[in-house]
């Protein structure tokens, strides 16, 4: 069974941090989807997901990406992916996400 865990940082100046690590998959997306949803709220600026310990990511998990991107989007939060792993960046190459949302590949 796919797991992932989210550590949560929060910043004086709006910015919160989230490192990711496991796997991304139809089995975790729609969890890790509530948990950020639930931090793009109030004061947050901006959102930067730390991938750099995400182990897999499929179609689901790009997409989750592309779905976090228009909430934030859609609040005000500037969104970015940072130190997004080769597995991930293949995935997301492929779909276009990196075309949609910002991102920096490891």
């Amino acid at each position: 069974m796919a797991s992932i865990t989210l550590t949560t940082t929060a910043t004086n100046d709006g910015t919160t941090a989230v490192a990711l690590s496991g796997e991304l998959d139809i089995a975790t997306a729609g969890q890790v989807e509530l948990d950020l949803a639930h931090l793009v709220v109030g004061m947050v600026r901006e959102l930067r997901l730390d991938l750099s310990g995400v182990t897999f990511c499929d179609s689901s998990g790009a997409d989750l990406f592309v779905r976090v991107h228009r909430h934030c989007a859609a609040t005000g939060v500037r969104l970015h992916l940072c130190a997004v792993p080769h597995p991930c960046a293949t995935v997301f190459r492929v779909l276009g996400v990196d075309d949609t949302v910002p991102c920096s590949f490891a």
